[in-house]
């Protein structure tokens, strides 16, 4: 792709637009970048610099794809930042060349856009399709209905591609009222077990919690070799040694995290052995996880359950109203106050395998669904 700025108009807004591919130049546009992230309310930690820096620095190439960042200005003024990464996938069980948002390894992203600037969204989707060498372009995370996701399926119409989207969603807790009125609204079998679990965490040794909030007061290093330590021993690795990319990325986003003073590390230790940990962001009131595991050793006591229970009440003390965790997987259904519909739009470009993977992907899963359904 032609890395050159280009020029956009948009009912008569003028601006530029380049594309980054080497994560090393991001250093530049640091203060931009952070200038916009604080104009920007609706957003999450997916698009702010110090979270999307140290995933380029750690996880871009063999891992997560080659690097694409989207720069609109208006200007010398930084108006939108489209963090993405190309990357081979299959849809429908056919290869294809994917451009999707970074972090590639998690099910959300977002353009960094003020609120209302779906004509910014539309520019970057307008040159990206003019200008990329791709198959298909997938982006999570857009409210039903929202302006971006209609500047996306108009722009993609224009340039005769094709659109799909599914649905998605959320774990968001509210914590507006406090703990104990968010407590109180979860189940009554949901509370007893975890009453059950504290219990069976006292008889087994007693539960310790080192709550690092805002920045870590003791021995960064040592925080960090705690959490590599459990995610060694969870389901996951079995015992196997964390691969020194994420390593450096668990390293580096502390320190960042802790330097900035949005940090949210807590880490559960059962009778005196590491068991779990959650590490979050904290900014605006609002909580958002990041990674989390714990060692399989406790698996029976639910170390997690109880973390994120202890974590929920120590925010909600400090002021913290909201929690939003992406992947509506079903063990969240315990401790969210309720699951956010978001929508992925899937942009498919003309051809062949394009339209083969589409027709697979959407239009024979939904007849295999259907019939299924009317057995």
């Amino acid at each position: 792709m032609n890395t050159a700025a280009t020029t956009w108009r948009n009912q008569s807004l003028r601006g530029s637009i380049e594309w980054m591919s080497d994560p090393k130049s991001l250093e530049s546009i640091a203060d931009d970048w952070r200038v916009l992230e604080r104009s920007v309310e609706q957003r999450t930690h997916l698009s702010t610099y110090d979270f999307m820096t140290t995933w380029y620095r750690h996880y871009a190439g063999e891992y997560g794809g080659a690097p694409l960042i989207g720069l609109a200005r208006r200007g010398a003024r930084l108006v939108g930042v489209a963090p993405l990464t190309v990357g081979h996938g299959t849809v429908g069980r056919i290869p294809l060349t994917r451009i999707e948002f970074a972090p590639s390894d998690a099910p959300a992203g977002e353009f960094l856009v003020g609120d209302e600037e779906g004509d910014i969204v539309a520019a970057l989707v307008d040159d990206l399709i003019a200008h990329a060498s791709f198959d298909i372009i997938s982006l999570d995370g857009f409210a039903p209905g929202c302006r971006q996701l209609t500047a996306i399926q108009e722009t993609a119409a224009r340039h005769g591609c094709a659109t799909e989207c599914v649905d998605h969603a959320y774990a968001y807790a509210d914590l507006q009222e406090g703990y104990q009125a968010y407590r109180a609204r979860l189940t009554g079998q949901f509370r007893r077990k975890l009453n059950q679990k504290a219990r069976r965490i006292a008889e087994a040794g007693g539960a310790a919690v080192d709550m690092h909030l805002f920045s870590v007061a003791d021995d960064p290093e040592r925080c960090v070799a705690r959490i590599v330590a459990i995610s060694e021993a969870s389901y996951k690795l079995g015992g196997a040694r964390l691969a020194d990319h994420h390593r450096a990325f668990l390293k580096e986003i502390v320190d960042r995290l802790s330097a900035s003073r949005t940090l949210c590390l807590p880490i559960l230790s059962i009778g005196g052995t590491d068991a779990a940990f959650i590490l979050g962001m904290v900014e605006r009131g609002v909580f958002y996880d990041i990674s989390l595991a714990y060692a399989e050793t406790f698996e029976k006591l639910s170390p997690g359950s109880f973390l994120m229970q202890h974590t929920l009440e120590v925010l909600a003390s400090c002021g913290i109203r909201r929690v939003v965790s992406h992947g509506a997987h079903e063990y969240k259904r315990h401790w969210a106050t309720e699951f956010v519909p978001q929508k992925r739009i899937f942009v498919f470009r003309p051809g062949l395998r394009t339209a083969a993977a589409r027709f697979i992907r959407f239009s024979v899963a939904a007849l295999c669904q259907r019939f299924g359904a009317g057995r």
